[in-house]
């Protein structure tokens, strides 16, 4: 029993803890949230062929210890959170920054939320 419980206490000392905090603040005006599962695109290299205008900043967090690091796929999920809660169809201009603090990994996500706008029909004229 003495050696189960030990075993347990080291378990948990030695699986550390993780962080993750992520926020948006509007850019031009307010959009309504999307749906908690919206579809968002994300554009890592260049930006939409298509108009768009940017609706929000995001951000996003991460902090683990124990030397384990985050990079882009493990904040990805809250980055769409985020953009669905601030309305924005898409994603650019993605910004990371990795940093550390002792035992503790450190991983900044800031990027712009846009929306796209509705092409004007093309006149018959």
């Amino acid at each position: 029993m003495k050696t189960a419980v030990c075993a347990v206490v080291i378990a948990s000392s030695l699986s550390g803890c993780a962080t993750t905090i992520g926020n948006h603040r509007p850019l031009n005006g307010h959009y309504p949230p999307r749906p908690a599962d919206c579809q968002i695109d994300i554009f890592k290299a260049q930006p939409p062929a298509r108009p768009y205008v940017a609706v929000s900043q995001l951000n996003v967090h991460l902090e683990k210890t124990f030397f384990v690091p985050s990079d882009f796929s493990s904040a990805r999920g809250e980055l769409r959170r985020q953009a669905c809660l601030s309305g924005a169809d898409g994603v650019i201009d993605i910004d990371e920054e990795h940093s550390s603090y002792l035992e503790t990994r450190i991983y900044n996500l800031s990027a712009t939320g846009i929306r796209y706008l509705e092409q004007a029909p093309a006149s018959g004229k």
